[in-house]
């Protein structure tokens, strides 16, 4: 079986991040998203995978490299430089690396669980149907899905409801590559999954595990939190994630070379601190997410915040329920939502929105 990882998007949701590092190689608890999930494929017996790129390609290449060091046969890459292809666009266009080898595994890049893909495609196997897809419980945000008795997937959406999400993995046949349309950008589910269940060729396989979502700020926060507060043997089960160790009170996942010991340091309901941050004095950080190589300037305050990799924020930098990142080009007008403050690019996001 080979696999294919949809990687291409901007990541906007998460902008001003994602302007200088691409969703796909977010850190997760000092993980990068893509290159663990493919670790993961590889320990199932996966070893040919495929991963398109529009955004940043050339971070993604300079990372993941040729996939041997992930323990891959073959990684290749299908580009998609003019535009976004979506899902089903995507997969189509990386047909002729897809082709030849059955049925095809194809997994978002923006999520993290424990579901076995050993049993998946067991079960796909025995299903002897053109799609699997993997579903979970539903949660507020999330399309419903709803299955049948017999296993299936029945619909998507609408007034029908359903008790399940679609996790964005699935295995499909070779065959459906060929129902995809090929003359314009397309979506998995709207142009290929609804009609396919009308016809009750999608089984149904219910993951009841982890499974979390990485692509918008809120739910990057409380899956980091999620996993910090989660027991050790669990959390190691999902990823080889930097150690979570108790700082006063307060769960921490705490990467290589992190300094947390100035005076005045103040932590409040989890933090996560990758490879070499460094906080000042007089900090105070709440709930948030620094990326590696960050600098918190002394008497500095954060509440429900995510700084991006090599931000320095300067003496008494204070925000709240924002997304902060290096101001890449400041001659420039700002990203959207974004605005400019004391040399950086700063973006508040809605607590609880999707």
């Amino acid at each position: 079986m080979k696999a294919m990882l949809l990687a291409a998007g901007r990541g906007e949701r998460l902008s001003p991040i994602t302007r200088v590092l691409p969703k796909p190689l977010l850190p997760v608890l000092g993980r990068p998203l893509a290159p663990w999930v493919l670790t993961q494929l590889a320990a199932e017996g996966i070893d040919e995978a495929v991963i398109n790129l529009h955004h940043l390609p050339q971070s993604l290449r300079e990372a993941l490299g040729d996939g041997s060091s992930l323990g891959l046969r073959s990684l290749r890459y299908s580009l998609e430089p003019r535009e976004l292809l979506g899902t089903g666009g995507g997969v189509l266009h990386a047909a002729s690396f897809l082709r030849g080898s059955g049925p095809i595994l194809v997994r978002n890049s923006d999520f993290l669980s424990d579901i076995s893909i050993t049993d998946l495609a067991a079960f796909h196997a025995r299903s002897g149907r053109a799609a699997t897809l993997v579903l979970a419980p539903h949660r507020a945000g999330y399309t419903r899905v709803r299955t049948d008795a017999d296993g299936g997937v029945r619909s998507f959406g609408g007034d029908a409801g359903g008790d399940f999400l679609f996790t964005g993995c699935q295995i499909i046949e070779e065959s459906l590559l060929d129902r995809l349309p090929v003359d314009r950008p397309s979506d998995l589910v709207r142009d290929l999954y609804v009609d396919l269940a009308r016809e009750q060729g999608i089984a149904a396989f219910i993951h009841r595990g982890f499974w979390w979502e990485f692509g918008t700020p809120d739910q990057y926060l409380e899956g980091s939190r999620t996993l910090v507060e989660m027991p050790t043997d669990h959390r190691i089960e999902i990823g080889d994630f930097d150690p979570v160790r108790p700082v006063g009170n307060v769960p921490a996942a705490v990467g290589p070379g992190v300094v947390l010991h100035g005076d005045g340091i103040r932590i409040a309901g989890f933090v996560v601190a990758g490879l070499g941050v460094h906080v000042a004095e007089d900090v105070r950080l709440e709930e948030t997410i620094v990326m590696p190589e960050a600098w918190i300037g002394p008497a500095s305050a954060l509440r429900r915040c995510i700084v991006g990799p090599g931000t320095e924020l300067p003496a008494g930098f204070n925000a709240e329920d924002s997304l902060i990142a290096t101001d890449g080009d400041p001659s420039g007008p700002p990203p959207p939502e974004c605005e400019r403050r004391q040399g950086l690019l700063v973006r508040r996001f809605r607590a609880g929105a999707r």
